[in-house]
C-alpha cells in the first residue's frame, strides 16, 4: 500500500460513475477472497447512486460476495430513515434493497436518538466492527464538498481535531443543511484500505486542486485529513472537478 494517491480523471459523471462501480466490485470481491468478508463505508452525495445502481446489475451484481459484507457510514444526517436528507435512506433506496446483504449486516446511525447518544451508539458499534474486522475499514467512498469537507468534517469546526480514540463524533450547527449530523472521523477513515473519492462538477476544482497539490492545510480543507497509512486513497473526478489540477 502507499500513501500517494491515485488520481483518475473521466469525462462526465456517468463515465466516473461506470468505472467507480468496476473499481468498489473488485474491490471488494478481493477483499473477500482474502479475508473471508469485508467493511465497507458509504456516504452521501450525488455520485453515489449511479454507482450503487451499476453494482444492483448485471455482471457486476455477480461479481461483489454481498453475503460477506458490512456496511456502515461515512457520516449521516440526524433525520429519521425514511427522510429525504437520509444517506442510509438513500443507499436502501439505491442499492441495499436490491442485493442480498443480511440486514444484521447493515449498521445505520440510530438516528432516532439524540445527537450526543446516537455518536456515543456509533462509536462502539464502528470499534466492535473494526475489531471484527482486523482493524479496518477494507473500502471508505467518500465525496468532497465546494469547501472541501469530507463525510461531515467541515473546515475549522472542532471534529477535526478529534481524539485519537474516537471512530464517531457528534456535529452540531454543520456549515450545510441539515445541523446535526454524526460523522466517522478522520482516525477511522484512516483505517480504510482504500479510500475512493468520488468528485464531480466545477464548484469543486479549487478544493479538488487544494486537497492534491496544496497547500497542507487540512483545517481548509478535511479531505486532506484521509491519508491512511495502510492504505491507498484514490481520486476518481470527472473533468469540471479535474479543471483546475
Amino acid at each position: 500500500m502507499t500513501t500517494t494517491p491515485e488520481v483518475l480523471v473521466f469525462p462526465d459523471l456517468e463515465a466516473l460513475q461506470a468505472a467507480a462501480a468496476e473499481r468498489v466490485a473488485r474491490l471488494l470481491a478481493a477483499a473477500v477472497e482474502e479475508r473471508g468478508h469485508a467493511l465497507v463505508a458509504l456516504s452521501g452525495g450525488s455520485a453515489p447512486p449511479g454507482v450503487f445502481r451499476r453494482l444492483c446489475d448485471a455482471p457486476l451484481r455477480e461479481a461483489v460476495p454481498w453475503g460477506q459484507l458490512s456496511v456502515i457510514w461515512a457520516d449521516e444526517r440526524l433525520v429519521p430513515f425514511d427522510h429525504p436528507e437520509s444517506n442510509y435512506g438513500a443507499a436502501r433506496m439505491t442499492l441495499l434493497d436490491h442485493v442480498p446483504i443480511p440486514s444484521e449486516q447493515i449498521y445505520p446511525v440510530a438516528t432516532y436518538y439524540g445527537l450526543e447518544r446516537a455518536a456515543e451508539v456509533y462509536d462502539r458499534q464502528v470499534a466492535a466492527l473494526l475489531e471484527a474486522h482486523d482493524g479496518r475499514i477494507d473500502l471508505a467512498l467518500l465525496g468532497m464538498g465546494p469547501d472541501g469537507h469530507t463525510a461531515s468534517l467541515f473546515p475549522g469546526l472542532p471534529q477535526l481535531d478529534a481524539p485519537a480514540g474516537a471512530l464517531a463524533l457528534p456535529v452540531a450547527g454543520s456549515p450545510k443543511p441539515p445541523p446535526e449530523r454524526v460523522t466517522l472521523t478522520a482516525h477511522a477513515l484512516n483505517r480504510a484500505a482504500h479510500a475512493i473519492f468520488l468528485v464531480a462538477g466545477a464548484d469543486k476544482a479549487a478544493r479538488a486542486r487544494a486537497a492534491l497539490r496544496g497547500p497542507d492545510d487540512p483545517r481548509a480543507t478535511p479531505a486532506q485529513l484521509v491519508r491512511p497509512p495502510h492504505g491507498q486513497v484514490i481520486w476518481m473526478l470527472d473533468a469540471a472537478a479535474a479543471g483546475e489540477l
